[in-house]
């Protein structure tokens, strides 16, 4: 109960105000019948009523318990759970009633006859009284759900802000001077040592890339198999800068390169291997980005084997890049998604983790 409060405490203090408000009309309704029939307010029967709606109050949390717990869950699911957490907490009260007596049966149809027997009187009191839990199940369920409604609506936003943000990033890192120069001085090179051929493919590549990265729609989805092309024109300009220094491979099974990921989800990762495992050494560094279904979920990793983000003075697991790439999960996906990060001695590993339909959707073209 106080994980939910501290995850939702507006729909908390809402549900609270709004159960005071059934019960305390419910009190009221108690005590009606035994004012019109006798014209006074007995002090034994303000005490009983008193007992049992605090008892009902009591009952009302787990059934708000329940309507929050399940309300990711598919409808069928949701409907079958709250009418079940309705029925028991009904039950509990009736045979709390019934326990002490059925004073507040007797109370609200003090005109009609009151079964002498306890479970008798557990069943009338629960044909009385499962409207009233109906009623706040269904109050708690309608409040989780507007707030739900609203947390997405904010979450959509919030996801266009870090889409653009990233895609910003990305060509802020990507076209940043010494990207360029080194690009472009690696294709001058070509063309003044006479390999005008490679020169031409090199620009050709930078043109692609530049282009992909301008026009991307950074908002929504792409192809797993068009991820991996950007990257690898990408990671293949990068090669020209460091020659031998860097061999890079790919590693995706035919049969996942339809399933969506959100566009430029890998990019920080590669740019933080070249960054961090290439460009801080002399070595040859190999840099692998694969796929790989695991269950319901898409495991999508760039490795490297020369370097991680601590070694260039940051904490393993902070950089910008990677906290971007956390945030954007958490928005597109919620808690269906994350990114784990595993730093070694030779190198650093970041594995995203997410959804994966059967197959993919089907889009009609008119």
């Amino acid at each position: 109960m106080d994980a939910e409060r501290s995850q939702h405490p507006e729909v908390f203090r809402q549900a609270a105000k709004l159960t005071l408000g059934v019960w305390l009309f419910t009190f009221i309704l108690f005590l009606m019948p035994i004012v019109a029939a006798t014209g006074r307010l007995p002090q034994f029967a303000i005490g009983i009523a008193s007992i049992c709606i605090a008892f009902g109050i009591f009952l009302s949390l787990p059934l708000y318990w329940a309507a929050a717990k399940l309300q990711d869950a598919r409808n069928w699911v949701k409907v079958a759970g709250v009418f079940g957490a309705v029925c028991a907490v009904a039950f509990g009260f009736s045979l709390f009633d019934s326990l002490l007596g059925g004073e507040i049966i007797k109370l609200f149809m003090s005109g009609h006859r009151i079964p002498p027997d306890i479970i008798n009187r557990t069943v009338s009191n629960f044909i009385s009284f499962s409207w009233l839990y109906g009623l706040l199940g269904t109050i708690y369920v309608i409040l989780h759900t507007h707030a739900a409604m609203r947390e997405r609506e904010l979450q959509l936003v919030e996801a266009q802000s870090l889409a653009q943000t990233a895609q910003l990033t990305a060509l802020r890192l990507q076209l940043n001077p010494h990207f360029l120069f080194n690009t472009l001085n690696a294709i001058s090179s070509l063309i003044v040592t006479g390999r005008n051929r490679e020169g031409e493919a090199m620009l050709g590549k930078l043109c692609d890339f530049l282009r992909t990265a301008l026009v991307a729609d950074t908002n929504g989805k792409v192809s797993l198999g068009e991820e991996l092309d950007t990257l690898q024109t990408y990671l293949e300009i990068e090669a020209i800068r460091f020659g031998d220094r860097l061999t890079v491979e790919f590693a995706a099974p035919e049969e996942l390169l339809e399933l969506p990921v959100p566009n430029f989800i890998l990019q920080p990762l590669v740019e933080n291997a070249v960054k961090y495992g290439v460009a801080a050494t002399t070595a040859p560094v190999i840099v692998r980005v694969a796929a790989r279904r695991e269950g319901g979920d898409l495991l999508l990793s760039v490795s490297n084997n020369g370097g991680h983000p601590a070694r260039g003075g940051a904490s393993a697991g902070t950089g910008v890049g990677l906290v971007n790439t956390r945030r954007r999960l958490e928005v597109i996906y919620g808690r269906k998604a994350r990114l784990e990060t595993i730093a070694f001695d030779s190198g650093f590993t970041a594995i995203v983790r997410i959804p994966a339909p059967e197959r993919p959707a089907l889009e009609l073209v008119a």
